[in-house]
């Protein structure tokens, strides 16, 4: 079931990654891919940030909740410990895909999606010792 639950959650990054418009998908609820065989790579080095809109803070805690739920749903609450790592990867994957789909990938959501992965991956070490603790104290 895990696994399902991953691939479906993988699944819908990727309709929100790729998607044309973010604000049609979100308000009407429109999926609209369309392929940009010739990418701008350049892209991925933009740093514009927005830090006075709150639509562009959202998405980026977007970016961190998602990446947050996969690494923990994939990892099995920590217990397969390759699911960290592989949701970085696809993080990294989606911010290149998006290039070909119009839309602007970018490093730092990179980076804001692996910080998602890292507090996962804290907050499943923490609740393995807190379980651990909690069996030595039953003892």
């Amino acid at each position: 079931m895990r696994i399902v639950l991953t691939v479906v959650w993988a699944l819908i990054l990727l309709i929100f990654t790729c998607s044309l418009n973010f604000h049609m998908l979100i308000h009407h609820h429109i999926v609209d891919f369309r392929f940009n065989p010739s990418p701008d790579w350049l892209e991925l080095m933009k740093f514009d940030f927005h830090w006075s809109s709150a639509d562009w803070v959202q998405r980026k805690a977007g970016h961190l909740a998602g990446f947050f739920i996969l690494a923990v749903i994939g990892s099995n609450f920590g217990k397969y410990r390759p699911a960290f790592f592989l949701s970085i990867l696809y993080a990294v994957m989606t911010e290149i895909l998006q290039l070909y789909f119009f839309r602007g990938g970018r490093i730092y959501d990179a980076l804001i999606d692996t910080t998602g992965v890292y507090l996962a991956f804290l907050g499943c070490k923490i609740l393995h010792v807190a379980r651990k603790d909690a069996r030595s104290i039953k003892k």
